[in-house]
């Protein structure tokens, strides 16, 4: 039997292998785009407006106001830093940011990797009522994907030390197996060697905006 082989010009090769090799490096993850983009949405979701009408109460006083505007400024505050952590672990390499309203109702993913993450500012963030409701979209997910790891993660913990130390664990839910990560095993896990760059990256950054 004969077998036809095409006949592949040398120069043709060439420019095939420099083609393949610039596919192969445009892949590669660059950290100097990466935090040029992650400063352009840090600065947009900083310098963003935030509302300051409160709500009217019949037994307002001046006192009560005033204090009610520094606590309405503070939840501001968190749910701003809330926002810059997702945008910091949903626009590294492979991870995706699902934002808000995704059919999912989880916040970050990455089919490269096979990871999807519900992600809490803190272990303290939500009550039973709205941790099972996290959980069971976690588990509906794991259902439908069982190939992927399934994460409710944590970046902070009750104190420094917890947080430093972080800490990873199984769940259990709905018969699935789910993982709970906590503070810096969280962040190593997404951001990897980039982890402490990055970390001071994002920190002085909000100190020069705020």
């Amino acid at each position: 039997m004969v077998r036809f082989v095409e006949f592949v010009p040398m120069n043709n090769k060439i420019k095939s292998k420099k083609l393949m090799k610039h596919i192969i490096l445009s892949k590669q993850f660059n950290l100097e785009q990466y935090l040029v983009k992650l400063e352009d949405t840090i600065t947009k979701i900083i310098k963003r407006v935030s509302k300051t009408t409160l709500t009217y109460d019949i037994m307002d006083t001046k006192k009560l106001q005033k204090n009610k505007l520094i606590a309405l400024k503070e939840k501001q505050r968190q749910m701003k830093i809330g926002e810059i952590i997702q945008a910091m672990l949903g626009q590294y390499d492979k991870f995706i940011n699902l934002g808000n309203n995704h059919e999912t109702g989880l916040d970050i993913i990455s089919d490269e990797r096979k990871i999807i993450i519900e992600l809490k500012n803190r272990t303290n963030t939500d009550n039973a009522s709205a941790k099972k409701s996290n959980l069971d979209k976690l588990a509906k997910f794991k259902i439908a994907n069982p190939e992927f790891t399934c994460i409710y993660g944590c970046i902070n913990d009750d104190t420094e030390e917890k947080t430093t130390e972080g800490k990873i664990e199984i769940i259990s839910h709905q018969n699935v197996e789910l993982k709970y990560y906590v503070g810096m095993k969280l962040l190593e896990l997404v951001l990897g060697e980039h982890t402490n760059t990055i970390i001071k990256f994002v920190k002085k950054l909000i100190n020069k905006l705020t």
